[in-house]
């Protein structure tokens, strides 16, 4: 009778140990993407984990939440409130275990919480590395190649958007290259317009000037010419208004240019009779006159030299600008027919 007791009593314990074994062997598999099993199950671990979670039982609600996750991987679209990171950083901390299991966990929790496929790998090749059963070891080096595929993938996608970045901005500093040289040969061609038409108008003043400067010079060579006349033929005098050069010196006789104005001397012919002069006294006309008509000459020339010189910038100008807007507009327009 002991004998039965005791036999039933081992054969109770081993039927109790085995189950639990077996589903710590479950509880144990190496984590990859698509394992979902018990969804029912998951979603009631997942309520109790946050159920503790709120009432401040951290430890108690990361665990929970990790069974969750174990149950059914789709509770990980659910808001966690924060227990995915503490779930990580379980795994993060210096004293995690390095069991083949727990290495299968923090990849598969390095990639589905934060994306660090580059961690994710790491450690499904030291979970491969460290399994001792094959099936195990290739699970975790599919899932390890498979992310590592995913990784190149990422990388090259990331290479090829800096390139595409790079010649974007590459067109995008040509365009404005492009565009300011434009802008700059189209303020040329405004500056060059303007500066032509302030040339004008300087021309058209000095040709003002020009006219009336031609008048007084032909003016006074007729003057210079009447009195010389009467010099030498006194008899030919025509009654005419007064001279009114009659009390000037002739200029240049007392050496300045300015003797035109007067007020250096006392004119000796001041006090002759102007109409009809002859002799000396128009002799004096004649050299005041003369001197005139070649000051007022000098002055036309002054004139004439500055005008050729406006008109040939005015010129250069033009036909700088003509360039100018041949530049901004290599393509010329054609009309429609």
């Amino acid at each position: 009778m002991r004998r039965a007791i005791y036999a039933l009593m081992i054969a109770l314990t081993i039927c109790s140990v085995f189950p639990v074994m077996g589903g710590e062997n479950s509880y144990l598999q190496c984590l990859v993407i698509g394992q979902e099993a018990d969804p029912a199950k998951a979603r009631t671990l997942l309520r109790d984990a946050l159920n503790s979670w709120h009432r401040g039982m951290r430890s108690e609600a990361v665990e929970l939440y990790e069974r969750a996750i174990i149950a059914d991987h789709s509770v990980l679209r659910h808001e966690d409130h924060g227990m995915a990171m503490a779930l990580l950083e379980k795994y993060r901390a210096s004293d995690a275990p390095q069991t083949v299991a727990a290495l299968c966990r923090r990849g598969f929790f390095e990639n589905i919480l934060i994306g660090n496929l580059e961690e994710s790998v790491v450690f499904y090749e030291k979970a491969a590395n460290a399994a001792k059963k094959p099936e195990d070891a290739q699970l975790a080096s599919d899932e390890a190649a498979r992310l590592r595929d995913q990784l190149n993938y990422i990388r090259e996608w990331q290479q090829s958007v800096v390139r595409e970045s790079r010649i974007l901005r590459e067109r995008d500093r040509q365009q404005y290259i492009q565009r300011t040289a434009l802008e700059e040969l189209q303020n040329q061609v405004t500056d060059n317009s303007d500066a032509v038409a302030e040339i004008q108008e300087r021309i058209a003043f000095l040709q003002k000037q020009e006219k009336e400067a031609m008048e007084n010079m032909y003016s006074s060579m007729r003057s210079a010419g009447r009195y010389r006349r009467r010099y030498y033929y006194p008899g030919s005098v025509q009654t005419g208004a007064p001279d009114p050069t009659a009390n000037m010196l002739p200029e240049g006789s007392s050496g300045s240019d300015s003797s035109i104005q007067m007020g250096q001397g006392t004119n000796p012919y001041a006090g002759q009779a102007v109409e009809g002069a002859t002799g000396d006294v128009a002799l004096n006309r004649f050299y005041v006159y003369r001197n005139r008509a070649r000051r007022e000459g000098d002055q036309l020339d002054q004139i004439r030299a500055e005008i050729v010189g406006l008109q040939r910038r005015a010129a250069e100008l033009t036909k700088a600008g003509r360039e100018l807007r041949e530049k901004a507009n290599p393509s010329p327009v054609r009309s429609t027919p």
